[in-house]
């Protein structure tokens, strides 16, 4: 039999609550949080009293629901289940480059670990203070090293950058999927005793900035299939990196990527905050092209809304400062963000505002711009052009394209890439039953089922 659990039991006495209050708190909190398959009453919180661990997502659940009545965050190891770390591990905004680094060490390791508090789910609105602090904190203390006897130098920064463009190469050929295990290791094995080492000013700056990147292109894999808690954990890791860095403008990048996400799952104001935020906290600092990046985020979440007026303005301003972009000035980081993907961003405004021909024709001109070399980006245009043609009425021609999007998304390990096309298989419910329609459905079965 197992023993009592003392800790738990002298948690509820503390908060004052009942088993019954338990259970409906940790039900409304599962239900808030889209986990609608979670059950609990108060014989399941005797059983946990008793010394019974609960699986899956209940511990995390439960360490919110009764850290919201004490009014501290409780770790599971305060609740006496398992493991040590507080469950808002790396959703906090720190000036510290100390508290940064510790912050980006743990959380790689109990990624590492696949700690199941990491799964929770972590709404946009957790992002609002970690942005908020961005946008007021002073610019950082040079980054001057002291740790470890080893010596950074610009070798090791230039490792850590090709290591970091052969993970986003295998990140856009073969989707977050192929590998972001690989690229959490690296971190843990070789940034994480790099930022522990000693370092000059300059190459702590250079040193923080990579990491911040290569952080938020392992959030963006975590995006890419469907962990989207852990997602928003390494974006505003990748914030307080590079606030350490000192580059705001790359500090926006973060949070467009933030408003990316937010975007994709609904939260449509939040994305437009965070866009926002981006230009604002880079405001002086961003290059044309960043800038253009900042306003296409922004745009995004102004179609999703269906502010069409905004939108269209936000559009314009992109290809204004795209227009006025000078290669020679911007940043390696900014670099994906070529002529393709400006019009891709576009296609999908005017797809979010049911305005066919104008998506038909940036879609258009996206793929005929963008490299084979990104399969996923041009799945996604794909299915945007599929969707102008069937907004236009065309569903044979609707079905072909995305027929073209299907086949070439089959090796893509990416959550997204199933998602758009479930997205575009719903709309075709509203055109009965085509023999284009039927194809396409059978092309799609086969891709959903192997994935």
């Amino acid at each position: 039999m197992s023993s009592p659990n003392e800790l738990f039991a002298a948690l509820m006495d503390d908060a004052g609550c009942s088993r019954s209050a338990l259970a409906r708190d940790v039900r409304e909190l599962a239900v808030a949080r889209g986990l609608k398959d979670i059950r609990c009453d108060h014989v399941d919180v005797g059983r946990w009293l008793n010394g019974m661990v609960p699986r899956g997502e209940k511990p995390a659940l439960i360490a919110e629901a009764l850290g919201r009545r004490l009014g501290r965050a409780l770790s599971l190891g305060d609740l006496g289940f398992a493991g040590g770390q507080p469950l808002t591990l790396a959703l906090s905004f720190s000036e510290s480059r100390d508290a940064t680094i510790r912050t980006s060490r743990l959380l790689w390791t109990e990624d590492l670990k696949r700690s199941e508090f990491l799964r929770m789910a972590v709404s946009a609105g957790s992002l609002t203070t970690p942005m908020a602090r961005w946008l007021v904190s002073p610019p950082a203390d040079p980054p001057y090293g002291t740790g470890s006897s080893r010596r950074v130098g610009t070798d090791d920064v230039d490792a850590v950058r090709a290591t970091l463009h052969m993970f986003e190469s295998l990140d856009h050929q073969f989707g977050g999927g192929h590998a972001r295990s690989a690229a959490v290791q690296y971190l843990s094995d070789a940034v994480t005793p790099l930022l522990h080492a000693s370092y000059t000013d300059a190459i702590g700056r250079e040193l923080f900035s990579v990491a911040a990147q290569f952080t938020y292109k392992t959030g963006a894999m975590a995006y890419d299939v469907g962990m989207h808690g852990l997602a928003r954990r390494y974006f505003v890791q990748a914030l307080n990196l590079a606030h350490a860095s000192g580059d705001r403008p790359l500090g926006g990048k973060v949070l467009a990527l933030m408003s990316h996400q937010a975007n994709y799952l609904g939260e449509y104001q939040e994305a437009v905050d965070l866009a926002r935020a981006a230009a604002l906290g880079a405001r002086g600092q961003a290059t044309a092209r960043t800038a253009a990046m900042y306003a296409a985020m922004e745009a995004r979440g102004l179609a999703s809304i269906g502010d069409k007026r905004a939108c269209l303005r936000m559009m314009k301003d992109a290809e204004t400062r795209f227009a006025r972009a000078s290669g020679a000035e911007e940043p390696d980081w900014i670099g994906y963000f070529d002529q393709a993907e400006l019009q891709d961003e576009l296609a999908h405004c005017f797809t979010a505002l049911r305005a066919p021909r104008d998506a038909e024709r940036h879609a258009n001109l996206a793929l005929s711009q963008s490299s084979d070399l990104h399969p996923r980006s041009r799945t996604f245009c794909r299915i945007s052009l599929a969707t102008s043609y069937l907004d236009a009425g065309d569903v044979p021609r609707a079905c072909d394209t995305a027929v073209e999007a299907v086949a070439a998304a089959g090796r893509i390990k990416s959550a997204r890439v199933r998602s758009y096309v479930r997205g575009f298989d719903r709309r075709l419910n509203e055109f009965g039953h085509q023999r284009s329609i039927t194809e396409f459905r059978e092309r799609a079965r086969v891709l959903l089922a192997a994935s």
